[in-house]
């Protein structure tokens, strides 16, 4: 991200927002994935080793450490940290289609569509009148 050295960011969050929305979303899905695979594999070894589960508020509170863990690690790794600045910043530069824009282009797709399954139908048609008449 090209910032100048002396810009103050505390003052307003701007694209910074974004990416901690970003990184906290990150964390989340770590922490639901995480959760739900620590747990399977946590009933899958007690079972096998016919051993008692553990607890599921231990399983839950690892895989939320380990995701918190792992997004603040990656939140203040340069790299990933820029990328995720250059990207929100590119996204912040997108223009949007208007609401009647985008009405007129679903139109369109939807016509295009409806035309494109007419002629496959009548091909479909076509080629098993055909098909019946060699059998």
């Amino acid at each position: 991200m090209a910032m100048d050295e002396n810009e103050e960011v505390t003052g307003t969050l701007g694209i910074e927002r974004w990416v901690q929305f970003a990184f906290i979303g990150a964390a989340l899905t770590l922490f639901w994935l995480l959760d739900n695979f620590l747990a399977g594999v946590a009933t899958f070894v007690a079972r096998k080793a016919n051993y008692a589960e553990p607890p599921e508020t231990l399983v839950t509170a690892g895989a939320a450490i380990v995701s918190i863990l792992v997004a603040v690690s990656l939140y203040k790794n340069e790299k990933i940290n820029r990328f995720a600045h250059e990207v929100a910043f590119e996204l912040a530069n997108v223009t949007w289609p208007t609401r009647k824009e985008t009405w007129s282009q679903t139109v369109v797709v939807m016509i295009v569509s409806a035309i494109a399954a007419v002629i496959l139908g009548i091909f479909d048609a076509t080629w098993s009148a055909v098909t019946d008449l060699i059998y």
